[in-house]
């Protein structure tokens, strides 16, 4: 599932920087992420939990992973 996919792309970028994952984004912020399936910037910032500085640093890499998740049937 999707929220699965998006806290294994988190746990990537967490370690990669040394943070608890939650300081990258919170699993309430991924489930909306996984619900709403953003496409763009804008549309990641609606999502609760993502401000600005957080989408410049790493909106790319989930709208990446949203986009290369099969759409739901």
């Amino acid at each position: 599932e999707l929220f699965h996919h998006l806290r294994a792309v988190r746990l990537g970028i967490a370690r990669e920087k040394g943070l608890p994952p939650y300081v990258v984004f919170s699993d309430r912020t991924l489930r909306e992420m996984a619900r709403h399936r953003p496409v763009s910037t804008a549309g990641l910032l609606r999502i609760h939990g993502v401000g600005d500085t957080k989408a410049e640093r790493y909106g790319h890499l989930f709208l990446a992973a949203i986009g290369e998740f099969p759409s739901p049937e």
